[in-house]
């Protein structure tokens, strides 16, 4: 049996570019005109065949991938229709300073375990908080 390395495939430069370990949700995302689309409207990418391996690939793929997609989507929504989340500041510092914080944690302080996971979660505290007046 073999088992590819999907952190390698998922972080490979040839594919995804040399900014490859950065994260950049707009790599996902693509702005073309197409048949289906306005001109100008952005639609999601399909990555090259073998470069995304996250459900499996071809008449072994899995079965519930459709449904996790449809769970997540579902998920967030309800999430974020009435909540935001926050980064809690730490000894009076600015939002965008307690942001730059979290993300250099997540860029500097996580790693492949079975998933990719933040270290210690405990130094990237969250609030989530409930939109409206």
């Amino acid at each position: 049996m073999i088992i590819p390395s999907y952190s390698a495939v998922h972080s490979d430069p040839t594919f995804w570019g040399s900014d490859s370990l950065v994260w950049r949700p707009s790599r996902w995302i693509e702005t073309c005109p197409t048949a289906t689309n306005k001109p100008g409207e952005e639609s999601l990418i399909t990555p090259r065949r073998g470069t995304y391996l996250g459900w499996s690939e071809g008449a072994r793929d899995c079965p519930g991938k459709k449904f996790s997609h449809v769970e997540f989507v579902g998920t967030m929504a309800t999430l974020f229709r009435d909540w935001r989340v926050d980064p809690v500041r730490v000894d009076g510092e600015s939002f965008d300073a307690a942001r730059e914080r979290i993300m250099d944690l997540i860029e500097n302080d996580s790693a492949p375990v079975l998933l990719l996971q933040m270290l210690h979660p405990e130094r990237a505290p969250l609030r989530w908080t409930r939109w409206g007046p």
